[in-house]
């Protein structure tokens, strides 16, 4: 008889055209996941902030004097603007000791993530601080 070889490859073709399409159209229809990137950019970002704001002893400093405001500000500076936070910050006992908010907007309802930071006071009463920084982008 004839040789069918040819149109069962042809059938097979438009079978994997119509695989593919349909799982296009599945995949776009799911919403899709946290963009990862985003994230990890902002944990690097408090990261080096937070590295940066304890060089030379500043940052244990200024958690010893209790200086939110300057805290506050220098922080301010050193995050790119459209990113918000909030920052809190822990003794040793990991009870909250700054008394009032350091940030910059409210992050409820926001995607955030979570930056974790040790910090030590270098005076002859050593003391060590955890500092917890929240981070979100601005829409």
């Amino acid at each position: 008889m004839f040789d069918r070889r040819g149109q069962i490859r042809i059938l097979e073709a438009f079978l994997s055209i119509a695989v593919i399409f349909s799982a296009l159209l599945i995949s776009m229809t799911f919403p899709s996941s946290p963009n990862l990137a985003k994230q990890k950019s902002l944990v690097n970002i408090g990261t080096q902030a937070l590295m940066k704001l304890d060089t030379n002893d500043t940052l244990g400093n200024l958690i010893k004097q209790e200086n939110w405001t300057a805290i506050k500000q220098a922080l301010d500076i050193l995050l790119p603007i459209g990113v918000s936070f909030n920052l809190t910050i822990y003794d040793e006992n990991l009870n909250p000791i700054n008394s009032q908010a350091i940030q910059n907007t409210n992050l409820l309802g926001r995607e955030t993530v979570s930056v974790q930071y040790v910090c030590a006071s270098q005076n002859q009463n050593v003391r060590f601080f955890v500092l917890r920084l929240q981070l979100a982008w601005t829409r």
